[in-house]
C-alpha cells in the first residue's frame, strides 16, 4: 500500500514538473501574477503596481533585479523575490511582453492622495528649479514611458508615492538618477506629482 502511495505521489510530482516546464508567458501571468496585478495587468489595489501597457524592457529589468534580489525595498522582498526567483530569462521576457501588450485602463484621478494635480502637472512638464528636471524628458509627454524609463500614466498614486520614497534611499540601486531628483522635491510636491500621474 505504501509503495502504491509513493508511486502516486511521484507521478503527481513528475506531472506537475512537466506542466511547469511547459508554462507559457500568458499562463504564468494569469496564474501567478494575476493574484496581485490582475490578469490584464490593471491591478485594483494600490499596494501593487499596474503592469498593463508598461514598457517591456523595463519589466524585464525589474524582474531580473527581483530575481537577483538587488531590489531590497520591503515590498520587493515580501512579494517578488520568491516569485521571480523561479523564472528563467525566456519566461521573464515572455511575461514582460504579455503585460506590455495589455491595454492600460483609466485610473480614477487623485484617489488616495490629496489634490494639487495642477502643481503635479507643472513639475512633470517643467521640473522644479535647477535640481529637478522635467519628468517628461525621460518618461514621455504623456508619461507613457520609453525604452529607458517606465510608464507612469495611470499608475496608482499611493504606489507611486511609496516608490518615490524608496528612491530617496539606496533600496533601488539601478535608479541612481531618481535618488538625486527626489531629494529636490517636498512631500507636497511628491503628493501632487503622484496624483497627477494617476489621472493621466
Amino acid at each position: 500500500m505504501k509503495a502504491i502511495w509513493m508511486t502516486m505521489l511521484l507521478s503527481a510530482w513528475l506531472l506537475s514538473g512537466a506542466a511547469l516546464a511547459e508554462r507559457g508567458p500568458e499562463t504564468l501571468a494569469r496564474s501567478w501574477c494575476a493574484n496581485c496585478h490582475g490578469a490584464d495587468g490593471n491591478s485594483v489595489s494600490p499596494l501593487f503596481p499596474r503592469l498593463a501597457g508598461q514598457q517591456a524592457a523595463y519589466l524585464q529589468q525589474q524582474l531580473k533585479l527581483f530575481r537577483e534580489q538587488s531590489r531590497s525595498d520591503q515590498a520587493a522582498h515580501d512579494y517578488m523575490w520568491g516569485v521571480a526567483g523561479g523564472l528563467n530569462d525566456a519566461e521573464i521576457a515572455g511575461v514582460a511582453a504579455y503585460f506590455a501588450a495589455q491595454q492600460a485602463k483609466p485610473n480614477p484621478a487623485g484617489s488616495g492622495v490629496g489634490g494639487g494635480m495642477a502643481a503635479g502637472r507643472e513639475i512633470y512638464l517643467r521640473g522644479k528649479g535647477d535640481a529637478v528636471p522635467a519628468c517628461f524628458a525621460c518618461h514621455g509627454p504623456r508619461a507613457e514611458g520609453t525604452e529607458q524609463a517606465p510608464r507612469l500614466a495611470g499608475q496608482h498614486a499611493a504606489y507611486l508615492l511609496k516608490q518615490l520614497h524608496v528612491f530617496a534611499s539606496s533600496q533601488r540601486p539601478s535608479a541612481v538618477a531618481m535618488q538625486a531628483i527626489v531629494h529636490g522635491l517636498s512631500e507636497e510636491d511628491l503628493n501632487s506629482l503622484a496624483a497627477y500621474l494617476q489621472g493621466l
